[in-house]
């Protein structure tokens, strides 16, 4: 199933006006609004697991997502770090609050046109949109591909929103997240009575979106049944002596008690009041910690406990890509010490690291391997420089004769040998110039073909030479054995694997000599071979040969040594029999001629008979076992 189709199952028909959770007194409103916060920020040119521009597939998913039916719902879309590269105020209501209908193409329009740019200020886009909302209730779905960059925590945000009674959800898509990322993100949605979703491929962003759709179409809890009871909770904020926020984690005990792990962006569980002590530091590329401090605190009152740490900065590195002076989208970047991983870090994303010497690689394509030194410092930002050779970002494309585009892989050659390869979906890289192209199909080969690769890329549309074949059965009351819903191609004249097709459906072949082969199990037809022709579409029909019925009973009777429950059919005459074993009472369908049915010896001696299946008629045929 691709994931578009997978996408149109997304059923929102049901938006209603609930209840805020955890207000103490329910309000009536409107239907509900929703509101798509959608990050634009530097790190979505970078790829996802399946090699999908995170930019692209967030763009394909969102616009699909929008062509739902919301039903009333009034729609905004806000996106951030789409203008300026360092701003942490660059949060812009790009769609207010406008009807389903006309909300949708321009939010469409406008993920279409921003590209990547800046940073992540969640905690400023949530404050702007709560301003949005003025005094409505909704949903806001927040996608973003990386946690809070501007020095704040929206998970505390969230929470004062719950405290203040704010009747707003928020849904998270995580967008190829790491661990701790992700876990920073889930508390947004937790805090405020919302979901989190993954999406670390193109198709798993799809299916984020359908869950998030379903959440967003689900009643909020009414204020008599969120629990209202209040525990003890621990919230971290951690900061250097300059005043930056991390993303800190360790380790919480108690005399007397085994220590847990703590993390801030969290809600993190205390037992009650008393003495604690924690033990935390900044969260690093690597996932371990650097220079954790010990701090200790008292807990005297149930509700959350806030307390804030001073901690070591630690080194920090990105990494910036140009190409002939252009900023390029980049790659994922390694760092080794000794030849050994140390971490990985996202093109454009500020990675915590422990000081030293490091060894950084990257590859945005095979004509850029990359390689560079460098040594972190304590509280230092390094900025690495990676200069590209040019290279060119295009598609190809196949059109076949009726106009229909295809999507395929192929592969760019020199003299024979492989330089390049091209995927049907994310197209390729490679430096402009003259290329043969191959792409191989058994079915729909592409003859010898050049391309030029030109320093605008873009999408090269290659011609495909083909006819179309349609398969279709002929209507029968009683002529098949079973619904018959394939059918099969293989080429004559050359090699190619066979193709399945369904009735109805029309596929497309290179020109040549096919033989289509009916669905055996369906009934007994004659295979045919046809000739297709370029631009031509070639209906076959297969037509059922007419079938008789037998139906084998046993008569009464105490001879028999066990109850007979099966009996054999054998054809006299040559014809086809798909099956010969039969239970007594059962029709069996078979072709005109002449049989012989044998009963089951297990049950006594039992003679075989001789019965002759006309089209369309029933035979009745009893068997009866030999009397002493």
């Amino acid at each position: 199933m691709t994931i578009w189709r997978l996408i149109t199952l997304i059923s929102m028909c049901s938006w209603i006006s609930v209840s805020a959770a955890g207000a103490e007194v329910a309000a009536q409103h409107q239907p509900d609004k929703f509101y798509v916060i959608y990050d634009s920020s530097n790190s979505m040119w970078g790829a996802l697991s399946d090699e999908s521009r995170k930019y692209e597939s967030g763009r394909k998913a969102l616009s699909a997502f929008l062509s739902q039916d919301f039903e009333g719902r009034q729609i905004a879309f806000r996106a951030y770090g789409h203008r300026e590269k360092t701003d942490c105020r660059d949060s812009e209501l790009i769609v207010p609050f406008t009807d389903s209908t006309n909300a949708k193409d321009k939010i469409s329009d406008a993920v279409a046109r921003i590209r990547p740019t800046g940073k992540t200020p969640i905690s400023f886009s949530l404050q702007e949109a709560l301003k949005d909302f003025g005094e409505s209730s909704g949903d806001i779905l927040l996608v973003s591909d990386g946690i809070e960059t501007c020095e704040s925590d929206p998970c505390d945000l969230v929470r004062a929103w719950q405290a203040s009674n704010v009747n707003i959800r928020v849904h998270v898509v995580g967008v190829g997240l790491s661990d701790y990322q992700r876990e920073a993100m889930a508390c947004i949605a937790d805090a405020s009575g919302g979901k989190y979703f993954d999406a670390d491929s193109e198709e798993r962003f799809a299916e984020a979106l359908i869950g998030a759709g379903s959440a967003i179409a689900a009643p909020k809890p009414k204020p008599e049944e969120v629990e209202t009871a209040q525990g003890y909770e621990l919230r971290i904020v951690a900061n250097d002596e300059s005043g930056r926020s991390y993303v800190v984690a360790g380790t919480l005990s108690q005399e007397g008690s085994e220590s847990v792990e703590v993390r801030s962006h969290r809600r993190n569980v205390l037992k009650g009041p008393g003495d604690y002590t924690i033990q935390v530091g900044p969260v690093l590329a690597d996932n371990t910690t650097y220079e954790p401090v010990t701090k200790k605190f008292r807990v005297e009152e149930p509700g959350a406990t806030t307390v804030e740490v001073t901690v070591q900065a630690p080194a920090i590195v990105s990494a910036q890509f140009l190409e002939e002076g252009a900023e390029h989208p980049g790659a994922l970047v390694t760092a080794f010490v000794n030849d050994v991983e140390a971490f990985r870090f996202r093109a454009f994303d500020e990675a915590l690291a422990r000081p030293g010497a490091y060894e950084f690689r990257t590859e945005p394509n095979k004509d850029n391997e990359l390689t560079q030194a460098g040594t972190l410092v304590a509280g230092e930002h390094t900025e690495l420089l990676f200069e590209l050779t040019k290279t060119i970002n295009f598609f190809i494309v196949f059109r076949l004769p009726n106009g229909e585009i295809i999507r395929r892989n192929s592969t760019l050659m020199r003299g024979g040998e492989t330089v390049y390869q091209v995927h049907g979906q994310n197209g390729g890289w490679a430096r402009p110039g003259t290329y043969e192209v191959s792409s191989p199909d058994p079915m729909l080969p592409l003859p010898p073909t050049t391309v030029d690769i030109r320093n605008d890329g873009g999408t090269i549309t290659l011609p495909l030479d083909a006819g179309f074949v349609e398969v279709s059965y002929a209507p029968s009351d009683d002529s098949y054995l079973s619904t018959a819903d394939r059918a099969f191609i293989e080429p004559v004249d050359r090699n190619g694997s066979r193709s399945f097709i369904r009735p109805g459906d029309e596929i497309a072949l290179t020109p040549g000599a096919y033989d289509v082969i009916p669905q055996e199990a369906a009934g007994y037809f004659e295979p045919q071979q046809i000739t297709v022709e370029n631009g031509q579409t070639h209906a076959v029909l297969f037509e059922p040969k007419p079938l008789g019925r037998v139906i084998i009973t046993y008569a009464p009777s105490d001879q028999y040594k066990t109850d007979p429950d099966r009996a054999f059919v054998e054809a006299l005459d040559g014809q086809d029999l798909k099956k010969g074993f039969v239970r007594p009472g059962a029709p069996l369908k078979l072709l005109p001629g002449r049989y012989k049915v044998n009963g089951w010896r297990a049950a006594g001696t039992i003679p075989a008979q001789e019965f002759t299946v006309t089209p369309h008629e029933t035979v009745n045929v009893v068997l009866r076992p030999t009397v002493p």
